[in-house]
């Protein structure tokens, strides 16, 4: 599985909300819609998903990024892919920015972001104004994340390596968090909107009530 998730680790995988168009459409499509620097192979998987085989880092990056497409009018929802990937399944890793208020005019680099960021997910690359340093008073970084899991409000950022003390805890803001169910693990919603735990526990009410009246029935008069 290690090395399988080495192998995956510049795929996607193209989920289709509705139809799904010919492999050819799809093909040409993808390769119109995009500015790839490198190769990419596109696989069918089932009736709904495709493999998305890239050659590089950054084509998986621009790609995954924009987190859905249209193909020939259908959508596309774009994912990673894990050595645990499920059809029925969706991932809870997402990219999504975040922004850095009132950070130091010197930590405006990915070099120092990313290591700064780790307690939060891996940092993918900065916004124009950010990189452009043309924006002073608030740093933008789009950061992959498992929004399953707790998301620090701050981190701390230190200003000494012979003194730890000397620092500030920065201060960290999330825009436009995804929701993701924990039921039925797609993205879009929480395990108290779920329709599918909606229905599932409709019917297990049906068959509590269902077995109770047969019970009921099998008892001596």
């Amino acid at each position: 599985m290690l090395k399988m998730l080495g192998r995956c680790k510049y795929t996607l995988v193209g989920k289709f909300i509705n139809a799904m168009p010919k492999m050819e459409v799809i093909r040409r499509s993808f390769i119109a819609q995009t500015q790839l620097i490198g190769g990419v192979k596109i696989f069918h998987f089932n009736s709904r998903h495709i493999y998305i085989d890239l050659d590089n880092e950054a084509d998986h990056i621009s790609v995954w990024t924009k987190q859905r497409m249209f193909i020939a009018g259908h959508l596309m929802k774009l994912q990673v892919c894990t050595p645990t990937f499920k059809p029925s399944k969706e991932t809870p890793i997402v990219p999504i920015w975040i922004t850095l208020p009132e950070l130091p005019w010197h930590c405006y680099y990915i070099d120092i972001l990313t290591p700064l960021l780790s307690p939060i997910g891996k940092a993918l690359y900065l916004d124009y104004a950010t990189m452009q340093k043309t924006r002073g008073g608030v740093a933008k970084v789009r950061v992959q994340i498992d929004i399953t899991k707790e998301r620090p409000q701050h981190v701390w950022l230190g200003f000494s390596e012979k003194d730890p003390s000397l620092g500030k805890w920065q201060i960290i803001e999330f825009e436009d968090f995804p929701s993701y169910c924990l039921y039925c693990k797609h993205q879009g919603h929480v395990s108290g909107e779920c329709p599918v735990k909606e229905r599932d526990e409709e019917i297990k009410q049906r068959r509590e009530l269902e077995a109770n009246k047969k019970g009921y029935e099998k008892q001596p008069n």
